[in-house]
């Protein structure tokens, strides 16, 4: 067909010369075209397609959400073992007990917020050993701040400084459970701690390096001679977990668990000085201030809590 086009020799009223320059098989193209385009199709498939892994974890993500159970009158996200676990791991939301749930650790609860449940109080004395594991921000110093004060607690574990529990990975989670740390070793610092502004100035720290001696200076801060009760009742107050409130003659008014401390307070306005085995809030102090208490004796502070002048706050 080609060679017989070459023999054309006029075109119309015109004469012509045709010569053939290739021959092209448009077929040709077409399977390039096709190639091309299914290269595009199948790079696409495999960019939304998901790896066999993938595919696993999402799978056991989907068994462990299942899982999680609501638990008390809250509706608290827990692990399926909080009920039947001797121990208890509190955390502070859902997303960082299903993270647990990765590592087949099923004894978390969650708090969900800053104001810790009743419930898990309550659940914080039929347990142990109990651990707090918590966000590495502000908010999960908050949290621990409020445990300290109303929960039994035994160890604190913390995520890296600005990471949450629930971005953690497996090895990050159990090296942090690992490195968990005794209460005992966070509020007792051994250092004897005077909150008391003066026109706006200093804070005044001692240290204090036996318990004869932590006592008298108590005493002298308080300007009370030495046969002041005050110091047994410190005592007394370590020993049974209970806050102490004392009235200006040195007498007991009550003897609360720190957690009640709070609510019941105001029943008491002769109280003058507070013994709190606990860490003192923004709220408790408040209340004090309010009620005219002279002082405070506690085991820490709530992060940078403000101390007004009018009122005197010893950590032991």
């Amino acid at each position: 067909m080609a060679a017989t086009i070459e023999t054309v020799s006029r075109v119309g009223p015109c004469s012509a010369q045709i010569d053939l320059k290739d021959i092209k098989d448009i077929r040709e193209d077409k399977r390039k075209q096709i190639i091309k385009r299914a290269t595009e199709l199948l790079k696409k498939w495999d960019e939304n397609s998901p790896e066999p892994r993938e595919i696993e974890e999402q799978i056991s993500q989907d068994i462990r959400l299942s899982e999680i159970k609501k638990w008390g009158p809250e509706n608290l996200p827990a692990g399926p073992n909080v009920d039947i676990s001797s121990d208890l791991i509190i955390v502070e939301g859902r997303a960082d007990v299903l993270n647990l749930m990765r590592i087949d650790i099923k004894n978390a609860i969650a708090v969900e917020g800053t104001q810790i449940p009743k419930s898990i109080i309550e659940l914080t004395h039929n347990k142990s050993p109990i651990t707090a594991f918590l966000d590495g921000d502000r908010g999960g110093t908050i949290i621990l701040n409020e445990l300290l004060q109303v929960a039994h607690l035994d160890y604190v574990a913390r995520a890296p400084d600005g990471l949450e529990v629930e971005e953690l990975t497996r090895k990050q989670m159990v090296k942090a459970l690992q490195n968990k740390r005794p209460v005992s070793e966070i509020v007792n610092n051994k250092i004897l701690s005077v909150d008391i502004s003066r026109k706006g100035k200093t804070v005044i720290e001692k240290k204090i390096k036996d318990s004869k001696n932590k006592y008298k200076n108590i005493l002298k801060i308080l300007k009370l001679n030495k046969g002041s009760k005050i110091a047994e009742y410190i005592s007394n107050s370590k020993i049974t977990k209970k806050a102490i409130g004392i009235d200006s003659e040195e007498n007991i008014l009550f003897e609360l668990d720190t957690s009640e401390v709070f609510d019941n307070l105001s029943e008491f306005s002769t109280i003058k000085y507070l013994i709190l085995d606990g860490i003192l809030s923004k709220r408790l102090i408040s209340l004090a201030i309010k009620m005219k208490i002279d002082a405070i004796i506690c085991v820490g502070t709530e992060e940078n809590l403000k101390i007004p002048r009018q009122i005197k706050v010893i950590k032991v």
